[in-house]
């Protein structure tokens, strides 16, 4: 082995010295969970075998299964940059793409929720003059999607929301 795998790095990793928050789970097994968050991102690391609330020194597995590949490598250049520029590169954050859906979802389950029917849901997502105009269509094209979103909400709210989480 060559004396440069054996050096460590040349400064540690410091919470305190982030311009950004940190949030630290400390768990009772013994691993940490970091969440490491900027006015506009966010990025969630879990640590083992060292105290990530002392300056240490990190270091990460070196062979990864080919699904988690893309999504590790993006989690250290977002470290990396966090460290040293303060702020993770927004080429990294594209916007989302589901953001709209999503938000028509959650705004369907706070009417679920409140006790709105479907048409009412309807009535306040799309408006009035479109649900007088299409809600007895035969093809139930404005109905079928009113169902979808509910249906959608009650999954997320039974914890599919954790397909989210990566």
């Amino acid at each position: 082995m060559s004396n440069y795998a054996q050096q460590p790095s040349a400064s540690p990793f410091d919470l305190t010295a982030l311009s950004c928050r940190a949030t630290v789970l400390l768990r009772p097994d013994e691993s940490q969970h970091v969440h490491l968050r900027t006015a506009a991102h966010s990025l969630q690391l879990a640590v083992s075998g060292a105290d990530i609330l002392r300056p240490v020194c990190l270091r990460a597995e070196a062979i990864w299964p080919a699904a988690l590949l893309k999504h590790r490598l993006w989690a250290l250049e977002c470290l990396n940059a966090l460290c040293l520029d303060g702020e993770p590169p927004t080429r990294l954050f594209p916007p989302e793409t589901r953001c709209t859906r999503l938000a028509f979802v959650l705004r369907a389950l706070d009417g679920s929720l409140a006790g709105a029917s479907h048409r009412e849901i309807a009535e306040a997502l799309i408006g009035k003059g479109r649900v007088r105009a299409d809600w007895n269509d035969p093809r139930d094209h404005l109905r079928d999607r009113i169902r979808r979103a509910v249906s959608r909400d009650r999954a997320l709210m039974n914890g599919g929301y954790r397909d989210f989480l990566v």
